[in-house]
C-alpha cells in the first residue's frame, strides 16, 4: 500500500459534500493517531431495497491525530481506477497516469478533494470536469466489475451490511460495524439506474468510531405500465387495449453481460394475441424521438396462457420478453443497449377484454415487472415491483312492467336494443343465462364474431334482463316491440354509466337514466341496477264479429240498395 500523509482543513474539503455524503477531510479524533474502527448506518426511504445487501469498499485508508487531522493513503486495488480507468476530460489518459507510490496517493486525494459540490455545479482543475456523481457512478460500476481474465471483481468488499426487512417510521437501514478508518463507497449490488435526484452510488468518510451515517443512493431497474396511456381504464366485452411497459436502459458498466426482460402477466379477462399482439419495442430519445427499434433478431417472446381450471394462478396469462443479442439461445442486453444507457424503452403490445372479465369491483388486473441482473459475479437476477393497471367494465339492469289500478305486472316478450350514443351501431349480446319468472335472463356483451350473437334483447316472463360488460358512458336503450296489448315507447331512453370509487377500493357503476335520449340530462337513478321501463296498455279499437259490426253492416246493404234504385230510376229517365 502507497503510503502519504495528507493533512486537510475541513474548509478545503467542503466542496466534496455532494449526495449528502461527508468527503475526505479532518475529523475530531479521541485518540493519538491510530487505525481504529468505526460504526456505519445507512438508512434508505425507498422500499425497494428492504432486505438488500450493501458492499462497502474501502478506497482510501485513513489515520486521524487528537487536532482532528485525517491522514488518507490509496488502497491499491484502486490504482488502475485512478491511472487508467478514471479518464482526463477529452483525453484516454488516466487522472493519475503513471503516477506511483506517494505521487498517486496525493493525485488521487486532489481529485476527489476537487469534486463539484452540492449545487452540482462542476469544479474545473488542471482541465477536468468533475462531478461527484459521475465519480461515484464510474467508481461503483469498475469496483464491481469482474476483472479481465479472471472471476473475482476489481475490488474486494471490506463489509457488507443487509437493509432492514422493515421500516421505521418509514425508514430502513442497515448496520455496519469495525469498519477500518477510511473513505468508503456504499453499492448495493444490482442499482444500475439513478434515483429521483440523479444520484447513483454513496461516498462516506469513517473517521470516528460513531456517529457516521449515510443514504443509499441510485435505484433498481423498475417499470411503469399504462393501458390506452392511464393507469386505468375502462371497456367493453371484446374491445382491444393497449397496453406500455417503459423502463429505463440500465448502467451495464459493471457487467460483462447483462440480462434484461419486460414480464408481464395477464389476468384471465384479458386475451394476448401472440401472432400479432406484440406492436413495437422501442428505445427513445430525451425528446420521445425513436433511438432504435428492436427487431425479432433482438428479443425472444414466450407466451403461457393460463387453462382457467385450477383457480386465479393458472387463469392468468404469461408474457415475457427478453431483450438483447442473441447467443445460442442467451440474450445479452449489453451487447445490444449500453449505448443507450439512461433512455427509455418501451414495449407495446394489444390485448382483448373477453367474457372472463371481472365486472366492477377490483376490475380486471394486469401486472407487469422487469427481470435484470443483480450481480456483476454471478448469473442472478433480480425482480422490479409490479406495476399494476386496471381495467374495469360493467352492467345494468332493464326492469320492464304495467301499472294497472294501483297493481304491478312484469311484462315479458319486450325486444329492446342497446346502442352507444353517438353510435349507430347497436352491442350485440349473448345469453349467458336464460331467466324466468323468478329471475333476470343474463346478456353479456359478445366477442367478436361469437357464436349466438344478437343486438335483440328480450325480457323473460319476470321482465327484468341483466346486460353486463359495458364500458362506462352513454347509451341508447330502444324498444323495438312492445308486449302484446301494449304500446311501444315512443321514443328511446337514455342511459348512462358513470364511475365512482367503491367503498372497499375498486369502482362501481352508477346508473342514471332518462326518457328520451336526446336529453343530456339524466335525472332519473336505477334502483338496484335496473333501468324502471314502464309499458301502458295499447287503445282497444273495434274488432270484427260484433254487434257494432252488424249494424254497420246493416247500415250498408241499405245505402248500397238505396243508391242501386237511384240509379236504375236516374236512366229511366234518360231514355224518355
Amino acid at each position: 500500500m502507497n503510503s502519504l500523509t495528507k493533512k486537510l482543513a475541513a474548509g478545503a474539503i467542503a466542496a466534496a459534500t455532494m449526495l449528502g455524503i461527508a468527503g475526505l477531510g479532518a475529523t475530531t479524533a479521541s485518540a493519538d493517531t491510530t487505525t481504529p474502527t468505526g460504526s456505519l448506518t445507512v438508512t434508505t426511504t425507498d422500499s425497494s431495497f428492504a432486505s438488500k445487501t450493501v458492499n462497502a469498499y474501502q478506497m482510501f485508508s485513513a489515520t486521524v491525530d487528537l487536532k482532528g487531522t485525517a491522514e488518507y493513503t490509496l488502497v491499491d486495488t484502486w490504482n488502475e481506477f485512478f491511472t487508467t480507468e478514471l479518464k482526463t476530460a477529452g483525453s484516454d489518459d488516466g487522472v493519475c497516469k503513471d503516477k506511483t507510490g506517494t505521487e498517486l496517493t496525493t493525485c488521487a486525494v486532489d481529485y476527489v478533494s476537487k469534486l463539484s459540490d452540492s449545487e452540482g455545479n462542476d469544479s474545473t482543475v488542471e482541465g477536468y470536469s468533475r462531478t461527484l456523481t459521475s465519480f461515484a457512478t464510474k467508481a461503483s460500476n469498475w469496483a464491481q466489475k469482474t476483472k479481465t481474465g479472471d472471476t473475482t471483481p476489481n475490488v474486494t468488499v471490506a463489509k457488507t451490511a443487509n437493509v432492514s426487512d422493515t421500516a421505521s417510521d418509514g425508514t430502513y437501514t442497515a448496520s455496519f460495524t469495525g469498519l477500518d478508518f477510511g473513505y468508503y463507497l456504499l453499492a448495493v449490488p444490482g442499482v444500475a439506474q439513478n434515483d429521483a435526484n440523479f444520484k447513483y452510488a454513496t461516498l462516506v468518510s469513517v473517521t470516528t468510531a460513531t456517529g457516521n451515517t449515510a443514504v443509499i443512493k441510485g435505484s433498481y431497474p423498475t417499470v411503469d405500465k399504462k393501458v390506452d396511456g392511464a393507469d386505468e381504464g375502462t371497456a367493453k366485452i371484446g374491445d382491444e387495449l393497449t397496453f406500455t411497459l417503459t423502463s429505463t436502459v440500465p448502467d451495464m458498466s459493471a457487467y460483462d453481460t447483462y440480462q434484461f426482460a419486460f414480464k408481464d402477466i395477464l389476468s384471465k379477462g384479458l386475451t394476448f394475441n401472440d401472432q400479432t399482439g406484440l406492436e413495437s419495442i422501442k428505445i427513445l430519445n430525451d425528446d420521445n424521438t425513436v433511438a432504435a427499434t428492436l427487431t425479432t433478431d433482438n428479443y425472444s417472446l414466450s407466451y403461457e396462457a393460463g387453462d382457467g381450471t385450477n383457480g386465479a394462478t393458472t387463469d392468468e396469462h404469461k408474457l415475457t420478453v427478453k431483450l438483447g443479442t442473441n447467443s445460442n439461445g442467451k440474450y445479452d442486453f449489453k451487447a445490444y443497449a449500453e449505448q443507450y444507457t439512461g433512455k427509455k424503452i418501451v414495449l407495446t403490445y394489444k390485448a382483448t377484454l373477453n367474457e372472463k372479465a371481472e365486472i366492477e369491483g377490483t376490475g380486471t388486473q394486469n401486472k407487469a415487472t422487469v427481470e435484470f441482473s443483480n450481480n456483476p459475479q454471478s448469473d442472478g437476477t433480480g425482480e422490479s415491483v409490479p406495476d399494476i393497471v386496471k381495467v374495469y367494465t360493467y352492467k345494468f339492469g332493464i326492469d320492464k312492467y304495467t301499472t294497472e289500478n294501483g297493481k304491478r305486472t312484469q311484462l315479458p316478450g319486450a325486444k329492446f336494443t342497446l346502442t352507444p350514443k353517438d353510435e349507430q351501431t347497436a352491442i350485440q349480446f349473448v345469453v349467458e343465462e336464460q331467466g324466468n319468472s323468478n329471475k333476470a335472463t343474463t346478456y353479456r356483451v359478445a366477442k367478436t364474431d361469437e357464436q349466438g350473437a344478437t343486438a335483440e334483447i328480450v325480457t323473460p316472463d319476470s321482465g327484468k334482463v341483466m346486460l353486463k360488460g359495458l364500458k362506462a358512458g352513454e347509451y341508447v336503450l330502444t324498444e323495438t316491440e312492445a308486449p302484446k296489448g301494449y304500446s311501444k315507447l315512443t321514443k328511446p331512453m337514455g342511459v348512462k354509466i358513470t364511475e365512482k370509487d367503491g367503498d372497499k377500493g375498486g369502482k362501481t357503476g352508477e346508473i342514471t337514466y332518462n326518457n328520451n335520449s336526446a336529453s343530456d340530462a339524466y335525472g332519473l337513478t336505477a334502483t338496484d341496477g335496473y333501468v324502471a321501463v314502464e309499458n301502458n296498455k295499447a287503445p282497444i279499437l273495434p274488432s270484427t264479429g260484433g254487434m257494432g259490426t252488424a249494424l254497420f253492416t246493416v247500415f250498408g246493404v241499405l245505402i248500397v240498395a238505396l243508391g242501386a234504385g237511384w240509379y236504375v230510376k236516374s236512366n229511366r229517365k234518360s231514355a224518355k
